[in-house]
């Protein structure tokens, strides 16, 4: 009996002291593990390290832009002009352009005056349609041009710009020059030598020679060497002397 309860006995101890075994091993394994927990350090995140890249890169970016800004305003504060002074350019301005059309208007180029065709006297003056009685044939008719004196070879000169129509040799007027102008005006060059400077189609500006002086013309053969000057506008001849003077008056009808 009493050996029965003394193997009892020993076998409770040598479970009692398993369990106690087992605990102990399991209590220092969890000691051990949580005190390496503790020793090592845990490893930053990638997010944590992209979050400090984000941070500097955003403080670069705002100082550039901080930067910027401040230049810009810099700028723009050497460029702002006094109050006064702007008012006072902005009446200059105003000035200056309300003046702008009288000094046009008073410097504006007025259309040219003819040139004489030649330096000459007049020999002969324009009949204005009445009839007078010519020197060479005896006969009374209307004198459609103006005679001015010129000894033969006296250059003739375009008296405005404008363009050749026409060269003939005229029966009574010998070698004429027609010219038309840009206003409509035709004038009329006649007993002029037979050597012209012009040929029919050339454009002639003002002062151009034409030709010279003649003996040409059958009509005044017995009058003084001249050039016999014809100005017509709408088919009517025109006073050549108020012409050439720059007064525009109403001719005669040509015939």
């Amino acid at each position: 009996m009493n050996q029965n309860q003394n193997a009892g006995k020993t076998g409770k101890g040598f479970y009692a002291a398993l369990s106690l075994s087992i605990a102990m091993v399991g209590a220092a394994c969890w000691y051990a593990y949580s005190h390496s927990s503790r020793q090592i350090p845990r490893k930053p995140e990638s997010s944590v390290g992209q979050t400090v890249t984000d941070t500097t890169t955003t403080s670069a970016e705002s100082t550039s832009l901080t930067a910027a800004t401040t230049s810009t305003t810099v700028v723009t504060v050497l460029t702002v002009t006094d109050p006064a002074e702007e008012a006072a350019a902005l009446i200059r301005h105003t000035t200056a352009a309300q003046t702008t059309p009288t000094e046009t208007a008073s410097t504006t180029a007025r259309a040219e005056t003819p040139l004489m065709p030649v330096d000459g006297e007049v020999l002969q003056p324009f009949s204005n349609g009445e009839l007078v009685k010519s020197r060479t044939t005896g006969i009374w008719q209307t004198h459609n041009g103006t005679d001015f004196c010129g000894a033969p070879g006296t250059e003739v000169v375009c008296v405005l710009d404008g363009t050749v129509t026409e060269i003939r040799r005229d029966a009574l007027w010998g070698v004429c020059v027609t010219v038309l102008h840009d206003d409509g005006t035709v004038t009329r060059y006649c007993g002029l030598n037979e050597g012209l400077a012009v040929m029919a189609g050339q454009v002639l500006e003002r002062g151009d020679v034409i030709g010279a002086i003649g003996d040409t013309a059958e009509a005044e053969g017995l009058l003084e060497p001249h050039l016999h000057f014809e100005v017509l506008r709408n088919d009517a001849y025109l006073d050549p002397e108020a012409f050439l003077s720059g007064v525009t008056v109403t001719g005669s009808a040509a015939q």
